[in-house]
């Protein structure tokens, strides 16, 4: 499966996308994960490219990706090469309000809201945003995300980055 999350930069996708290849391999699966970031180190783009495969992976770039995870307008034109008709495009319309044209699914969640609303902070909206995708998809197991988070995360930050998780786990 390939996936590609973008947004911009302080949003935690390099992270994000970390923490989805460490579960994919806690499930016995291969993984690869890129990372792209603009020459800003916060608010310019970033894109996280995640390949997950019971395969050994020859290629660690998303071409076509399965799934794009968007968190921010910003760069949403460039990521939107390699979209076909069974791309699964996640997207939070409070942060994307341009008209997503590509082929493929659209799924809108409000993660940014849902941050808000539950932290106080917009750094949760993306843990909230792999929650979802991490349900919809089903190419890894709930416990092991849990796993991999509470292996990659320091323990004070365990609490709430779980709940974000639990919380875009339960919205599909």
């Amino acid at each position: 499966m390939e996936i590609k999350l973008c947004g911009v930069g302080g949003q935690g996708l390099g992270f994000a996308g970390r923490i989805l290849g460490e579960a994919a391999i806690e499930s016995g699966l291969h993984a690869a994960m890129t990372t792209s970031y603009g020459v800003e180190s916060r608010g310019g783009m970033s894109t996280s490219d995640v390949i997950i495969d019971k395969d050994t992976i020859h290629f660690p770039e998303v071409r076509k990706p399965d799934v794009l995870l968007i968190m921010a307008e910003k760069g949403l034109k460039a990521n939107l090469n390699g979209v076909h008709a069974d791309t699964l495009v996640i997207f939070d319309p409070g942060t994307v309000t341009e008209e997503i044209n590509s082929p493929g699914k659209k799924q809108p969640f409000h993660f940014l809201k849902m941050a808000l609303k539950e932290f106080n902070n917009r750094e949760a909206a993306t843990i909230i945003g792999i929650g979802a995708l991490v349900k919809i998809t089903g190419v890894i197991s709930q416990k092991d995300m849990v796993n991999a988070m509470k292996r990659c995360l320091p323990e004070k930050a365990h609490k709430h980055n779980l709940k974000a998780f639990q919380l875009g786990f339960d919205l599909p």
